[in-house]
C-alpha cells in the first residue's frame, strides 16, 4: 500500500478528543470488534467495511503488535460492495410478478405481495453477484492526533470517520485548506472570512 511503499494521495484528519489512559486496550478491543467480516446476506447483503492488516487484506486477526510502529498505528480498511444494475433488477422483478400472478391465478397482486416478490428477487440477485473489493490504508500518529487516509473520495472519508469513531471512541475532523486557513488566521490574530475563499484558487 502507498503509505508503506510508493506514493499516495490522501485525506488528513485530526483527532478531536484526548486519548484515554487505556487507549491501547480500547483500541485492541475495537479493532477485534470491527475487523472486516464477509458480506452476510441476512445482516449486510450489499456492503461490508472493516479493519484488516495493511500488509495482508485477508488477515483480520488484528493485534497491536502487527499494527503499532512507535507512535504510529498503521491500519488497513477493506470495503466489499455488491450492486445490481437498476434496469436488470426492474426486468427480473417484472418477470417475478408475472410468474406470481400466474401461479396464484390473479390479475393483480397486493402491495404486500409485490413488496415480497421484489425483496425475494433482489436478495436472490445480490447473493449471486460477486462483491467488488476496495482497500485503503490509514496511518494514525496518536501522539500528534493526526490521521492520514489513502483516498481522495469524500464519500469514503465520511465512512472512515464513522468507523474510526466507533472503533476508538474518538471523533475525527477533516483538515481542509479552509480549516488550515482558519487556524492561521486565529493564531496570528488576523481578521477575515475564509468562507468567502474558493478552495480551487489555492491550486493555481
Amino acid at each position: 500500500m502507498g503509505f508503506i511503499a510508493g506514493s499516495v494521495t490522501y485525506r488528513k484528519f485530526r483527532v478531536m478528543d484526548e486519548l484515554p489512559k487505556n487507549f491501547r486496550e480500547r483500541l485492541q478491543q475495537g479493532l477485534q470488534r470491527y475487523a472486516f467480516r464477509e458480506i452476510d446476506p441476512k445482516k449486510n447483503p450489499e456492503s461490508s467495511i472493516g479493519w484488516v492488516n495493511p500488509l495482508d487484506p485477508l488477515d483480520t486477526d488484528l493485534s497491536l503488535e502487527k499494527l503499532l510502529f512507535g507512535s504510529f498505528v498503521v491500519l488497513g480498511v477493506r470495503v466489499d460492495r455488491k450492486s445490481i444494475p437498476a434496469a436488470l433488477l426492474k426486468a427480473r422483478v417484472s418477470q417475478g410478478l408475472r410468474e406470481a400472478m400466474r401461479e396464484r391465478r390473479v390479475r393483480k397482486l397486493s402491495r404486500e405481495e409485490v413488496y415480497a416478490v421484489r425483496q425475494t428477487v433482489r436478495e436472490t440477485m445480490l447473493a449471486a453477484v460477486p462483491p467488488t473489493t476496495a482497500l485503503y490504508e490509514a496511518v494514525w500518529n496518536y501522539e500528534k492526533g493526526e490521521v492520514y487516509l489513502s483516498t481522495h473520495s469524500s464519500r469514503f472519508g465520511v465512512e472512515f470517520m464513522d468507523l474510526f469513531e466507533v472503533t476508538t471512541g474518538l471523533a475525527l475532523e477533516e483538515v481542509t485548506l479552509l480549516s488550515r486557513a482558519e487556524e492561521i488566521i486565529e493564531s496570528e490574530g488576523l481578521s477575515g472570512d475564509v468562507t468567502l475563499l474558493d478552495e480551487a484558487r489555492f491550486g493555481r
